[in-house]
């Protein structure tokens, strides 16, 4: 797989959205009143989104947002204080992180309120920790909470392989993988090989990059609750990869992997079965407080195959999900 295939599909490792996308759905606004903060009893939420751009998704059946409607549906149940940031979309979390804090600064300006509950997807997730932690930008006073979805703690095998870093990968899975993600992607094999924010993006989501880079150097925030949630598709239940989260894991509903996502999905699994979502795996998604695997891949969990409700092929409700996210957060008192 190629670096930018998995890039993208990742805008997705995020999955992921570019300017064009979050803008459509949040547009990295502020549009609440001071009002609106006084009247809330808890803080507003941020959605961070993922590494890539939607705008060169055109082969997908809709024209989608990275967090496909789920701003509007919130406002719909009374969480009118929901934002959504943009970071560059291809590149490393210290760059992106810098973009979300200033937007952060305006979103507490405007509605007055003391601190933010960050939701992040993919490799929102990893910005989030950049912009929480003491070794980062050190804004765990201006946030309640972290709560990551489907982000690659541990790093993705899919990264190693675009990079070259895997071993022993035969010639056509490596051509599989790649070549479907290009295809979705619509990206060159040249813009692949010279991009340099690409390159550092994926190093960065390597294994070898977050365990022992990424990870000892950005530590948690004390005052900062962190949790977590995964995905897994491809008719996976996660028997043992979901075991030890707060909320038990629904064997009885299944996703089915996209065709574009199926490659990379048999290749996480490998011999030793690990439940994934096509770009990340359970394992590597736990941080904080694991809270649960859901049944998606890392394009329905953000709603990009969704049309009203629950998607047609794997029936997962990916608006219910976020609500019952920002429901969870509620309910720890943030």
């Amino acid at each position: 797989m190629s670096v930018l295939s998995f890039v993208r599909a990742l805008s997705v490792l995020g999955l992921t959205t570019t300017m064009l996308a979050c803008a459509a759905d949040g547009r990295g606004d502020d549009g609440t009143t001071t009002e609106d903060a006084v009247s809330s009893p808890h803080y507003p939420i941020v959605l961070v989104h993922g590494m890539g751009g939607f705008d060169r998704l055109k082969n997908l059946p809709l024209d989608v947002v990275y967090f496909n409607g789920v701003k509007d549906d919130l406002a719909k149940h009374g969480e009118t204080q929901v934002f959504a940031t943009i970071a560059p979309p291809y590149d490393t979390s210290e760059v992106r992180a810098q973009y979300v804090a200033d937007q952060i600064d305006k979103i507490l300006a405007k509605t007055g309120a003391k601190k933010v509950n960050i939701i992040g997807h993919s490799q929102g997730g990893l910005d989030a920790r950049v912009l929480v932690s003491p070794q980062g930008l050190g804004y765990g006073n201006k946030v309640a909470s972290v709560t990551t979805i489907a982000t690659p703690h541990r790093g993705s095998k899919v990264a190693d392989l675009v990079l070259g870093l895997a071993d022993n990968v035969p010639d056509d899975v490596f051509d599989a993988v790649s070549g479907a993600i290009l295809k979705l992607l619509q990206i060159s094999v040249y813009e692949l090989q010279t991009d340099p924010h690409i390159r550092a993006q994926l190093t960065e989501l390597s294994e070898d990059y977050m365990n022992n880079v990424f990870n000892p150097k950005y530590k948690n925030d004390s005052r900062v609750r962190y949790s977590s949630y995964g995905g897994r598709t491809n008719l996976q239940v996660g028997l043992s990869d979901c075991d030890n989260s707060t909320y038990a894991n629904d064997v009885w509903h299944v996703d089915a992997v996209p065709i574009v996502l199926f490659p990379s999905t048999v290749y996480l699994q490998g011999w030793s079965i690990k439940s994934n979502d096509g770009l990340v795996t359970v394992d590597s998604s736990r941080w904080g407080e694991f809270l649960q695997c859901v049944p998606a891949d890392h394009l329905r969990e953000v709603g990009q195959f969704a049309v009203n409700g629950p998607d047609k092929l794997s029936k997962f409700d990916h608006l219910a999900f976020f609500r019952t996210v920002v429901s969870r957060i509620r309910d720890a008192g943030l």
